[in-house]
This record gives structure tokens, sequence and C-alpha cells, in this order.
């Protein structure tokens, strides 16, 4: 998982199983988390680090450790998210 700071490009969304995992997917879609979006984490909580926000264009959205898991990123050598 990316640390505060870090900027990723989405490679994907992927659920492990489940209607919850489905439906929490479709939304993250619906979002903009889509494959090529730039991401960049903004903040974490203290002390798990959990929850996080994560940056993607001009939104920032808070997520669980195990809902961001559900995003698929390459970390960018670039701040350009």
């Amino acid at each position: 998982l990316l640390k505060k700071g870090a900027c990723a490009t989405v490679t994907g969304v992927f659920a492990t199983g489940g209607a919850d995992q489905l439906a929490m997917q479709m939304r993250l879609l619906e979002l903009g988390f889509a494959p090529g979006e730039k991401i960049r984490v903004v903040a974490e909580s203290f002390p798990r680090r959990d929850p996080m926000a994560v940056r993607l264009g001009n939104t920032t959205f808070a997520f669980r450790r195990h809902e961001a898991a559900m995003i698929q990123v390459v970390r960018s050598e670039r701040n350009d998210a």
C-alpha cells in the first residue's frame, strides 16, 4: 500500500468476491478510479494509517485500508498526480 505523499497511476479496481465487494468495485469505478487515472495519498490517520485520504483530480476521498486495497496501482516516480 502507498504511504502519505506517494503518487500512482490506477491500473484497475478488483473485488475478491462477495456482493459487498462487487458493489464497492462498481462505486469506485463510478467515482473515477479508472485505469490511467493519477492518484496521490494526501493523509493517513495515526497510529494505524487507517483511514487514509486519496486525491483523484480535484477531489479527495477517505478510504479504509481494505477499501483502498481494491484499487490496483503502479507507483509514479514523479509527484504529478
